[in-house]
């Protein structure tokens, strides 16, 4: 007799994820809640390291020709209506962990853990794709939160829909550059579902860096744009994701 479909995935959602989510590769729905829910682990192949260093590249080749670069937007310009003015080569850095702080703009109650970290795994697909142009240095450190269990508070509203969920992604970053607040949940996950009266204890980021012997990213050309410039918080929202996991 052939199984009902869907069984297959329910009983290995009876015994929990064995394998690593390889990222680069296709993500399912249903890895996406293994990862967000279920605490599986997370992993960068070399193949996929090997892309994003390749897309690196191209970033680096700009910013090593200073002020003698050409106008490369979010690179070298500022951005929206001031994508015309030109940053000269020793404020790049400053550039990127400033349009960070000044996106960190969300209200509201926080997102849930298992919404956080659904945010934090598209995000880091996203950027192992390698079409970005970030150091895998951000991919590895997200993987990193995501393993154990360091995850960024991020406000429930400021998302501006289709042109961007700049203010979650932002205050997501902040974590990374050791700023704003955060958890330190490391697995096992303490499930609502499982310990009804377990409640997040938000502390600075920097603080829950260290906790998880993890170093906050000092941000590159192109990263803090590469870091908030995306739907990830829609993307979330779109699937089986929601407050009561």
């Amino acid at each position: 007799m052939q199984p009902r479909p869907g069984c297959e995935y329910a009983q290995r959602m009876k015994q929990g994820p064995s394998k690593p989510l390889v990222l680069g590769a296709e993500i399912r729905l249903e890895d996406l809640e293994d990862v967000a829910v279920r605490r599986r682990p997370v992993v960068l192949s070399a193949e996929t390291r090997a892309k994003i260093d390749a897309s690196r590249k191209a970033i680096d080749r700009i910013a090593e020709a200073g002020d003698a670069a050409p106008h490369v937007y979010g690179v070298n310009t500022g951005f929206g209506a001031l994508s015309e003015t030109r940053i000269s080569a020793p404020d790049i850095r400053a550039l990127q962990r400033n349009l960070v702080r000044s996106h960190s703009t969300g209200v509201g109650n926080p997102l849930s853990i298992a919404e956080t970290r659904g945010m934090m795994l598209l995000r880091a697909q996203v950027i192992a794709l390698g079409h970005s142009g970030a150091r895998a240095a951000l991919v590895d450190l997200l993987v990193d939160m995501l393993n154990q269990g360091v995850h960024p508070r991020v406000p429930s509203q400021g998302s501006v829909g289709a042109s961007g969920d700049l203010a979650p992604l932002a205050h997501l970053a902040l974590t990374m550059i050791g700023e704003g607040e955060a958890s330190f949940d490391p697995p096992p996950d303490p499930n609502p579902k499982q310990g009804a009266n377990y409640t997040r204890q938000f502390q600075s980021s920097a603080d829950c860096l260290k906790k998880a012997a993890l170093q906050a990213v000092s941000l590159e050309a192109k990263e803090g744009l590469a870091l908030i410039n995306g739907t990830q918080m829609i993307d979330r929202k779109s699937t089986r994701l929601n407050s009561s996991h």
